[in-house]
Formats: C-alpha cells, sequence, structure tokens
C-alpha cells in the first residue's frame, strides 16, 4: 500500500495579554478575562468564596491561577469576574472571588499552559504584562 498521511489544522490555543498597573490588576482582570469567555451570566451573584494559590515564582503563579478559575467557573457554573485580592508575594495568591451564575458554562478554555508564559514590566513604562496561553 502506497504511504498516506494524514494532518489536522491544530488552532488549539488562545493567546491571552494583559497590562496593567499593579500585579494585583492584572491577576483581577485574568479573572474578568475568563468570566467573560463561560457564557451569559445571568443569575445574582454568589458569596465570596476564598482562594489560595502558591507557585515556585509570579509568572507561574498567574498560570495556576488562571487554571484555579477555569476549574471553579466548570464545577460552579460561575463567572468570576470579582476579585479582591488580600496577598500577594512572588510565590502566593490568596484572594475572594465571586461570580454570578450561568446556565451553562461553555468556556472554550481548557487550561493555561506554560509554554510562553510571561510576567513582566512593560519596556519603558511602569505597566505589568502578562502573556498566556491557553488551551482551547
Amino acid at each position: 500500500m502506497k504511504p498516506q498521511t494524514r494532518t489536522d489544522e491544530h488552532v488549539g490555543e488562545w493567546r491571552v495579554t494583559i497590562s496593567a498597573d499593579t500585579l494585583e490588576d492584572v491577576f483581577a482582570e485574568m479573572a474578568r478575562s475568563i468570566a467573560r469567555t463561560g457564557g451569559r451570566a445571568t443569575g445574582d451573584y454568589g458569596d465570596w468564596e476564598p482562594v489560595r494559590v502558591s507557585a515556585a515564582d509570579v509568572a507561574t503563579l498567574a498560570a495556576d491561577w488562571a487554571n484555579e478559575l477555569i476549574g471553579r467557573s466548570e464545577i460552579a457554573h460561575r463567572a468570576y469576574d470579582q476579585v479582591r485580592v488580600t496577598h500577594l508575594d512572588d510565590r502566593e495568591l490568596q484572594a475572594e472571588v465571586r461570580g454570578r451564575a450561568v446556565d451553562m458554562w461553555r468556556s472554550p478554555l481548557k487550561a493555561a499552559t506554560y509554554h510562553g508564559l510571561r510576567l513582566e514590566r512593560a519596556r519603558g513604562a511602569q505597566r505589568w504584562r502578562l502573556t498566556v496561553l491557553m488551551d482551547v
């Protein structure tokens, strides 16, 4: 038999770039960005829920935070777009989140990856910039 080749188009990623004045704002905007992908939020806001994430460094912390929110949103069917950061350092984030109920969480996001992950001060500015690739 003649050799055959099969290829599948791989679109499977979504790049998110967030710029903000503070790291707290970067993390809060990541939550809002994820919440916008999950569907139309029609319900009331739930109670504030504590979240604690730790990692080896602050960039990894951002990816792990995104993964925590994606998983939590899928399980609870909530769009967590409100964040109160209570503690943030290079290795740990403690926050409270709350979100509105959605009929069914339908986000295309599967997970944040560490590939191409960057968190840095924007060149010539005091703003922070996060770049993270999400599997979709």
